[in-house]
Parts: structure tokens; C-alpha cells; sequence
């Protein structure tokens, strides 16, 4: 008797029919998740001048974990080690791999859905790649959509304060409830007090606008 992950008897093959789908919804989903993941980075972009707090050394990323995620060996890197490793089984040959790790992510995600069936019926690592899969869909929706938004606060967007140079600290800056004294920056240490929430707003927003235009 064969048992799927989930354990679930199976008649045939090596993924049930509930876990299959789970498996493909999360291999459509995961190239979102990567871009998504970007915002929580620490950008370093020029910014106009306004009056806003000015900073003496630029940041380095806030997020280790984000960095890892969105790095060589994150995503990209357990995507393209599971569709090595089917192509392998299946053909006998090596993926060709090319692009940014963005562009490497889409590929090697839809190129694992697109084999899906293959992998559930015919392919014993079914069920070790189908848990990694989920496992890595999991720790990334816990940074893009964290279940307890009190916890991680509410997203109001990059941190505005500028350096010398004219680049700004850019740290996802949160509000978290009850916070009467202001809001925090998590890496420059900026403290933004309520009655400057307004032009916070503003400046994000501001900021905001011009990466959009930029591109």
C-alpha cells in the first residue's frame, strides 16, 4: 500500500488528487510570492529633498530572511534543484537555465506544473518535492501575509528619511496598534511622532509614485 503525504491511501501513483491540486495552486503562486517578497527589502534609491530627517551611513537590508528568500539559493535555488532532479528521472538531461532569478523563478516553476502529471503518477520523490513545495510557499506567505497583522503591524510603506547622499533608508515602516508615541523605523531608528503622520503619508506616497515612474 502506498500513502500520499497527506496520508491518504493511494490506488496509483505517488500524490493524491487534493494534493496534487495544492501543489500546482502553489507552483502558479510562487513567482508572485518572489516579487512580493521585494518591498520588505531595504532599497537604496535616490530621493528628493523636503525636509525630511536626514541620516549620517547607509542601511544594509532589513531582512535576512527576505534576502535568503529572494537570493541564489533561496526560491530559485530549491525550484531549480526539483526541476533538475525531474528532468533528470524524466529525460535524462539537464535544464537549461538562463535570465535573472526572477525570470528563473517563472521558468522553473511553470516548467514543474507543466509536468505535473508526470510527477504525481510516475516519480517516487513526489511526495518529498510536493512538501518542500509547500513548505517554501508557506515561509514566504509568512512575510507577505503574516496571520497575525497585529503582531507585524499594518504596512504603511518605506521608511522617507534621507542620508547625505540622497538615498533614503527605505525599511518597511509598520504601524502596530497602540502606538501612541509614534511610528518607529526598524533600522534607522527614526522615530515618525503623530503629528508628522501626515506628511509621512505624503512623503511614502511621494516616494511611492517616483519608483513607479521610474520603472
Amino acid at each position: 500500500m502506498t500513502l500520499c503525504v497527506c496520508r491518504t491511501e493511494l490506488a496509483d501513483g505517488f500524490l493524491c488528487a487534493r494534493c496534487r491540486a495544492a501543489t500546482y495552486g502553489r507552483l502558479l503562486r510562487i513567482p508572485s510570492l518572489y516579487r512580493l517578497l521585494e518591498p520588505e527589502l531595504q532599497p537604496s534609491a535616490a530621493a528628493p529633498s523636503y525636509g525630511r530627517v536626514r541620516l549620517v551611513e547607509a542601511p544594509l537590508p532589513v531582512s535576512a530572511e527576505v534576502l535568503t528568500m529572494r537570493g541564489p539559493g533561496g526560491i530559485v535555488g530549491v525550484l531549480e534543484d526539483w526541476w533538475a532532479a525531474m528532468q533528470a528521472s524524466r529525460a535524462g538531461s539537464a535544464p537549461v537555465i538562463s535570465g535573472t532569478i526572477e525570470q528563473r523563478v517563472n521558468t522553473a516553476a511553470s516548467r514543474l506544473a507543466f509536468h505535473l502529471d508526470y510527477v504525481v503518477s510516475s516519480w517516487p520523490q513526489a511526495g518529498s518535492f510536493a512538501t518542500e513545495i509547500r513548505q517554501l510557499d508557506e515561509r514566504a506567505l509568512a512575510i507577505v501575509c503574516p496571520p497575525d497583522t497585529a503582531e507585524r503591524g499594518e504596512r504603511l510603506g518605506p521608511c522617507p528619511a534621507e542620508y547625505d547622499t540622497g538615498a533614503r533608508c527605505g525599511a518597511v515602516l509598520r504601524y502596530f496598534r497602540g502606538s501612541v508615541h509614534g511610528v518607529t523605523c526598524p533600522w534607522c531608528a527614526v522615530v515618525y511622532p503623530p503629528n508628522s503622520w501626515a506628511d509621512l503619508r505624503a512623503w511614502i506616497d511621494h516616494d511611492e509614485q517616483e519608483a513607479l515612474l521610474a520603472g
